[in-house]
């Protein structure tokens, strides 16, 4: 019975992470791992070249009338340029993942440091910056 109800709290857990909004994050301050969960959900879309996903980072106001296919496109190029980066690194793994606690109070950062286990390393990551006159949260592209 124990099983159970551990598999629906990590379950409803799951949900609300997904049903949580990419874009107008709620955050406590720039040091909640919301950010790093969110920089997860980002990295993985711009591998797999989501676009739906993408679009859910930024505000549906560049997705309407005549701008939208322009914003389509600067999305996917971005996750493109992303996905060549980590494609060419082969199979990478993460050594540090974390947030900076050296920003201003309005820009939250995520840092990922990774290796190939060769010769190539790098570092990588998200920002997140609070939207004018909002207590909520944006990445930044």
């Amino acid at each position: 019975m124990k099983f159970r109800w551990t598999m629906f709290a990590l379950a409803l857990s799951s949900a609300s992470l997904i049903a949580s909004p990419n874009y107008g994050i709620a955050a406590k301050n720039n040091q909640d791992p919301i950010f790093i969960e969110k920089c997860d959900v980002y990295q993985q879309a711009q591998k797999e070249g989501d676009l739906e996903t993408l679009k859910s980072f930024v505000d549906k106001v560049w997705f309407e009338g005549d701008k939208a296919k322009r914003a389509e496109q600067a999305l996917l190029k971005k996750a493109a340029r992303f996905e060549q980066r980590v494609s060419k690194a082969g199979n990478y793994i993460v050594k540090e993942k974390r947030l900076s606690d050296k920003t201003q109070d309005n820009i939250a950062q995520v840092l990922i440091n990774w290796t190939n286990g060769d010769k190539l390393s790098s570092h990588d990551g998200c920002v997140f910056e609070k939207i004018k006159d909002s207590d909520l949260w944006r990445i930044h592209l």
